[in-house]
């Protein structure tokens, strides 16, 4: 989900508070009703309401009464996996009224504990698939095996069970945001995402393996740096020859893919002399102080190529800060006015992208 905009663009994410809130309006409307029905039937009528609004998210009914009652049941709003639509599930939580008979989460939570599943006459338990954990490219990678014999004509219909196991066990938001790669053993994994330092584990037993290796071995502790914080400069060409330099956040790794922090709004601006690159540095000095106040957001990397010095910020606000870009620009008399983007990415990658290049 991104967008490209001059200064006049209008907001992005009240455009997608106004679309949870016309489903939310929808189901207030038929408030009454909907509480009457069974938690299958209530489950349907939600999703028809849902659908012409946020198209991609789905919203499931869990915690109904065994006779079906949905007094106190839960509505999960799932983008089934799909990053692009997280956005939408999170405006549609965060847009949810205060006097909902019913509680609202965002993305289908971990489980508790483990279990099993049956599809097409083939079982499979979470003690059953064996797991190693590593890294790629900033983001977990996990290699599968299976404690089981799988016959041939099984292999991928297991795999597939195979991930459902892991959207269930590790919930949906971490599965995909966090993992960025599951290979399987019998196709040989990768030898440089460093699964020769783990022996195979149940998958009830990596839960809290990953969470550790996302925490200590990544260093995504969540926590907001301190200042002062640590900068990485990178020098290099493109595909053309042309050259290109970066400054890379360096503690910001610290906050990849927090969940608030979902937002990347950058700003370009000309830099192709010494005035106009001293301007540059101005404005984003001033727009780095407004965006990221309160800790509601963090410069993440500076990038200079083709003339322009692009600054990225990944924020919890994407509205917010593209309007202080706006009052930032206007406060510089003549000044160019910056091109901006906001994109959403849970998954931080294009910081990580050059947080793993200062690595290497």
């Amino acid at each position: 989900m991104t967008r490209s905009e001059s200064l006049s663009q209008e907001p992005l994410t009240q455009e997608m508070a106004a679309t949870a809130s016309r489903f939310w309006s929808a189901v207030l409307a038929e408030q009454s009703e909907l509480q009457a029905l069974d938690s299958v039937p209530f489950m349907e009528r939600l999703n028809v309401l849902l659908e012409p609004c946020v198209p991609g998210v789905t919203v499931e009914v869990a915690g109904a009464g065994k006779d079906g009652s949905v007094e106190g049941a839960r509505l999960v709003f799932t983008a089934h996996g799909s990053a692009e639509r997280f956005a939408d599930v999170q405006a549609l939580t965060t847009q949810a009224p205060p006097q909902l008979p019913w509680r609202v989460e965002a993305f289908r939570q971990r489980m508790s504990g483990g279990f099993g599943m049956r599809m097409d006459g083939f079982d499979l338990a979470t003690h059953e698939l064996l797991v190693r954990v590593g890294q790629l490219d900033g983001r977990i990678a996990l290699a599968l095996s299976f404690s089981k014999p799988v016959p041939m004509d099984l292999q991928d219909h297991a795999r597939h069970m195979a991930f459902i196991l892991l959207d269930h066990m590790l919930g949906e938001y971490d599965f995909s945001v966090k993992v960025g790669v599951v290979e399987f053993e019998a196709d040989g994994v990768s030898d440089d995402a460093g699964f020769e330092d783990w022996q195979p584990a149940s998958l009830d037993d990596s839960v809290a393996r990953i969470d550790v290796f996302w925490r200590e071995n990544l260093g995504r502790s969540a926590i907001y740096p301190a200042e002062p914080v640590r900068w990485a400069a990178l020098e290099g060409r493109d595909a053309n020859g042309d050259p290109i330099m970066a400054q890379v956040n360096l503690s910001a790794n610290a906050l990849v893919s927090r969940a608030d922090f979902g937002w990347r709004v950058q700003a370009s601006l000309p830099a192709d002399d010494k005035s106009a690159l001293q301007q540059a540095q101005d404005f984003e000095d001033a727009w780095i102080g407004a965006a990221t106040m309160y800790q509601q957001g963090i410069c993440s990397h500076i990038v200079l190529r083709g003339g322009a010095r692009t600054v990225h910020c990944y924020v919890t606000n994407a509205d917010h800060a593209l309007e202080a870009a706006r009052r930032v620009a206007q406060a510089f008399p003549g000044m160019e006015a910056p091109v901006l983007e906001a994109r959403h990415e849970p998954a931080w990658g294009d910081y990580l992208t050059w947080y793993v290049e200062c690595r290497e």
